[in-house]
């Protein structure tokens, strides 16, 4: 009964940290969407938290760490409340319209809730113990503050210690409450992420598309997707491949939304998104990279660059402070990659077409996608040679990119066999983009129908 309580009050408190941004954010609107509050809250609560343990860490340990970061969460809530108490703000809850909208709502909660059953089923996978899980108790263990010395450790090599710390604080953030590092009820964490993603693509999805049964229909897909609930490293496994796509995502959406209506609102999630995205994994920083190069396309054409500029400074503030405390530590080096290509432009040249066949391979391999990337690839040409707007480019730009900078990459890994490491970790790289490739997909089913009710862009 104690941990359960005490799951409670990690929850509680996290949401509340979530709550009061994301009402500081929304503080002039007319309207607050409650189940876009609640994704929001969840991303930025989890973000939120994780960063105050990690600075708080330098100064505090133990009960006082775990009581000042709980003190901070609740006064966000109390700022983000009182912020819009006085307003005109109104809270709503849009309800589907005809049977379409109902039925497709009603398979989603379905979905939700037996991902949610199925993630408290699985254990955790490899990486989600032995890179993530693992600093979590580590820190648990050492009142609240991973030691210095994991860092440094080169027994602790294995468990990428220059890995971000996004996920394994989060853990931890519950192992505190609970009192004991117990890995059955931080599962939990994994399926609450589902739940936001897959809300948050509906909604999105259905602003951007114009109909909300285009935004339900591609929410729907997603357990449809068979790696992302059937194979290592999907969603009910404590990898952090998944929560890295639906913070990805919703930078991707929010910065569209900006482009349509130019709000400033929209532009300060996709800042705070930019932020999260290389605290949850190192890939994280080359989705940055694609997310800030489209958001100074939008800015640029909006002659907004000085809103844009400053919409940059929470990440790379976060990027370089990581960067200077793990200098500080003396972290080892990740050995994976190499820069160097002295002498080496002819076997890296050799290299390119291998790993273009091996990513062609991957998605047409239908027993992780089925017909996911195929939908995908019919989704982008339609939106090159029917539509070739603005929006169009930035949601096929934010797709093509990613992958062919991941793919880039392995041209300078260091195993001994370069094809391996493809395709160990390729799958898991596609699926961070898998929740933005539905953003393209939701755009195209409605051409052609008139079912759904059409959404404006400032529709709840």
């Amino acid at each position: 009964m104690m941990v359960l309580l005490g799951l409670l009050a990690a929850y509680f408190t996290l949401f509340s940290a979530g709550l009061g941004i994301t009402l500081l954010i929304f503080r002039a609107a007319p309207r607050i969407n409650i189940l876009e509050c609640f994704c929001l809250s969840w991303l930025f609560g989890a973000g939120a938290v994780s960063i105050m343990l990690w600075i708080g860490g330098l100064f505090l340990s133990g009960f006082a760490l775990q009581i000042a970061v709980a003190s901070l969460c609740i006064l966000l809530v109390a700022l983000g409340w009182r912020a819009i108490r006085h307003s005109r703000t109104k809270f709503a809850l849009p309800y589907p319209a005809g049977w379409l909208e109902w039925s497709l709502a009603g398979l989603l909660l379905a979905e939700i809730a037996l991902v949610l059953f199925v993630s408290c089923k699985h254990t955790l996978g490899w990486d989600g113990l032995l890179v993530w899980e693992i600093k979590a108790r580590y820190a648990f263990l050492k009142s609240g503050v991973i030691p210095p010395g994991y860092y440094s450790n080169p027994g602790r090599a294995f468990s990428h210690p220059e890995y971000p710390l996004g996920i394994p604080l989060t853990e931890l953030w519950l192992y505190l409450w609970m009192g004991q590092p117990h890995q059955y009820w931080v599962k939990t964490i994994f399926g609450i992420y589902y739940a936001a993603g897959a809300v948050l693509l509906g909604l999105l999805a259905a602003r951007i598309s114009g109909h909300r049964w285009s935004g339900l229909a591609v929410a729907t897909i997603l357990p449809f997707i068979p790696f992302l609930t059937s194979a290592p490293g999907g969603v009910i496994v404590g990898y952090a491949d998944f929560p890295l796509s639906i913070v990805y995502l919703a930078g991707l959406g929010y910065l569209l939304l900006f482009l349509v209506n130019d709000d400033s609102r929209a532009l300060m999630i996709y800042s705070g998104c930019l932020a999260l995205l290389p605290w949850i994994k190192r890939e994280g920083l080359i989705l940055w990279g694609v997310l800030a190069f489209l958001g100074f396309i939008v800015s640029w054409r909006r002659a907004k660059l000085a809103r844009f500029g400053i919409s940059l400074l929470p990440g790379i503030f976060l990027m370089v402070s990581w960067r200077v405390y793990l200098a500080f530590v003396h972290c080892i080096p990740s050995s994976e990659f190499s820069l160097s290509i002295t002498g080496k432009l002819t076997e890296l040249a050799a290299r390119i077409g291998p790993i273009t066949r091996l990513l062609l391979v991957e998605v047409s391999n239908q027993a992780d996608w089925s017909i996911f990337w195929l939908a995908a690839a019919l989704a982008a040409l339609y939106l090159i040679f029917r539509f070739r707007t603005m929006q169009s480019w930035l949601l096929i730009a934010a797709v093509i990119a990613p992958i062919g900078l991941y793919c880039a990459t392995y041209l300078f890994t260091t195993w001994s066999s370069y094809t391996a490491h493809v395709t160990s970790s390729l799958p898991r790289l596609l699926l961070q983009i898998v929740p933005a490739s539905l953003l393209a997909i939701a755009t195209v089913l409605p051409v052609r129908s008139g079912h759904g009710q059409s959404l404006d862009s400032d529709s709840p």
